[in-house]
């Protein structure tokens, strides 16, 4: 079976980038009925972002792309979940967590923050479960999850939001140190000037807290943080391999095979690299299989790659959730 166990909706900021990429994903609507580069086909695809914009993330047409996409690519099983930080009832506890002053990069954030944070938790959620009927008649199976950023004290928080709905899968996820986020672009100048080893070292350390917190099924993009384009002689990361890989497994937890985290950096490879991946397997730990898409056009990219890898490695099975209860299927 093919599955893409972690998708997203939407992701800001909402740039000029941000809408040509939209246009990419709906430009094959378009080219249907009219010639791409006539004056109708570029006045269509105005239409056509304009009705994307006006109904948001949360619409029909929009998530049947993503059925369209799924179902091109052979793919039987979707998890759409979505960052904490796009819902306004959470707000508050990124403000509570994140550096957000009155300096330069504190400003960043803030900025960032506003930019990002444009929905509701439960829209989301209220409309995918009702999308969920239609998609079984499709033969694919639409399952529902959030990925939520870890931080020490905010632990509380995040078992409410847990608690609140009946997600299929919780991912956890370290996005930010010491109050910095890694993949805010304004930020990562910060991360740059950093003794990279020290930088790495408290990366895994938070991350380990997420682990040890048992409120997560899957840690996502688990060595994520080198998205911001650079990395330490991998030899010295070893150690803190091994060290998060005994914590998973301790604490019964997955972590993804991540297709779309670090692919457009300098590293060129996929979360976790294919040393940490051998390190999981011999902790035997779960794996999923996650593209995190931002666009129908992204659904299963580079899949089939991971599964190669995973098989390299020695995996023979993957993990999916359903109702947060965790079960494996065969590769082949």
């Amino acid at each position: 079976m093919k599955v893409d166990f972690h998708v997203h909706l939407e992701e800001g900021p909402y740039s000029l980038d941000w809408l040509l990429k939209q246009a990419d994903s709906l430009g094959p609507l378009v080219e249907q009925d009219e010639v791409k580069g006539s004056r109708k086909w570029a006045s269509m695809l105005v239409q056509g972002l304009s009705e994307r914009l006006q109904q948001g993330p949360y619409s029909r047409d929009w998530l049947e792309l993503y059925r369209l996409r799924a179902k091109q690519a052979g793919i039987q099983q979707v998890c759409v979940v979505e960052h904490l930080y796009r819902f306004l009832e959470y707000r508050a506890y990124y403000e509570q967590h994140v550096h957000i002053g009155s300096d330069r990069l504190g400003t960043a954030q803030r900025r960032w923050l506003n930019q990002v944070a444009n929905e509701s938790l439960d829209s989301f959620v209220v409309f995918l479960q009702k999308e969920r009927l239609r998609w079984e008649d499709e033969g694919i199976d639409l399952r529902v999850g959030i990925e939520m950023d870890y931080f020490s004290g905010g632990e509380d928080t995040l078992r409410h939001v847990i608690n609140q709905y009946p997600w299929d899968v919780c991912m956890g996820a370290v996005h930010f140190l010491e109050g910095w986020g890694y993949p805010i672009q304004d930020a990562q100048e910060r991360f740059s000037r950093q003794e990279l080893i020290g930088l790495y070292s408290r990366y895994f350390d938070k991350l380990e807290q997420a682990i040890e917190s048992q409120l997560f099924d899957v840690i996502a993009h688990i060595d994520g943080i080198k998205s911001f384009g650079a990395r330490p002689d991998e030899t010295a990361l070893l150690p803190y391999y091994q060290r998060v890989a005994r914590a998973l497994r301790r604490r019964g937890m997955a972590t993804e095979i991540n297709t779309g985290y670090g692919l457009s950096k300098q590293l060129r490879e996929f979360s976790p690299s294919y040393r940490f991946l051998e390190i999981l397997f011999q902790n035997e730990v779960p794996i999923t299989l996650a593209s995190s898409a931002t666009a129908p056009d992204h659904v299963g990219q580079q899949l089939d790659e991971a599964r190669l890898q995973l098989k390299r490695v020695g995996y023979t099975h993957f993990a999916v959730f359903e109702k947060r209860k965790r079960s494996m299927l065969a590769l082949d």
